[in-house]
């Protein structure tokens, strides 16, 4: 297991255990206190966790507190790109995309060549520069407070700037769902970007990782209503061994696929 997807891991069991000490991290993950210390030591770095004598957490105040772009940007490229591979068929040339900050929507970039004379509206510092790079396409960065945490666009200014614009597809990712409570956010300035409706489709892709997280879950709420297609890298399975849709989409009649399915 490389050094990356154990520190992947580690963020995961914290999520779930809050705490651990570092004997049970090298158990679970089958390697040394000393690898898992290292680990723990660039993570600590990150601003992700905080080590103690012998065991580790989670920083506080993690809600309305997002992961760092950078770390985010370096896992699960391969489950993203899939996921952004689900959307492919809906765009057409000639279209306007808002497509979000997050890095997985970030991994559409590989694929926009395909298309003509798209127009793209974004939030996002780091996809912006990567289309300007990589495509020919028309960019539309959206004005507001940077966020250096996410590479993002945020606050009043830009939700402003968004509500003025017509997309035909919006292409976002989110935080993650819960069962009962339904999507959640990071923060509550992520959360405002994507409850504005000036689209006519829209698409939501979340990792596997994010479907147990909770963050702002009723902010987005009456969002669902709007989404169209969720994507997921893996569909969520219950204790008892079966595919559990959460009950908002259920409602919501969304179509929800995994990379499984392509």
């Amino acid at each position: 297991m490389f050094n990356i997807e154990r520190e992947d891991k580690i963020i995961e069991i914290l999520k779930e255990k809050n705490s651990i000490s570092v004997n049970d991290l090298a158990k679970i993950l089958f390697t040394s206190t000393s690898t898992i210390r290292r680990d723990l030591t660039n993570l600590e770095n990150k601003g992700l966790v905080v080590r103690t004598f012998g065991g580790v957490y989670l920083t506080k105040n993690r809600f309305n507190k997002e992961t760092p772009f950078k770390y985010r940007e370096e896992i699960n490229i391969t489950e993203k790109r899939k996921m952004c591979l689900h959307c492919l068929p809906f765009i057409k040339d000639n279209m306007s995309l808002f497509i979000d900050s997050s890095t997985t929507t970030l991994q559409i970039v590989n694929y926009l060549n395909n298309f003509k004379d798209l127009t793209i509206i974004t939030n996002g510092l780091e996809i912006t520069n990567l289309i300007l790079k990589n495509t020919k396409h028309q960019v539309i960065l959206l004005g507001g407070f940077i966020q250096n945490n996410s590479n993002s666009l945020l606050g009043s200014l830009t939700t402003n700037n968004l509500s003025s614009l017509h997309a035909d597809i919006s292409i976002m990712s989110s935080t993650g769902i819960d069962s009962t409570f339904g999507l959640s956010e990071s923060t509550l300035d992520q959360a405002e970007i994507k409850k504005l409706k000036q689209n006519q489709f829209e698409f939501l892709d979340i990792q596997h990782l994010a479907l147990r997280l909770f963050g702002f879950d009723d902010v987005l709420n009456d969002f669902t209503s709007d989404i169209n297609y969720v994507f997921v890298d893996e569909l969520p399975i219950n204790l008892g061994g079966k595919i559990d849709k959460p009950k908002i989409l259920q409602k919501a009649n969304i179509d929800f696929n995994s990379n499984k399915q392509i």
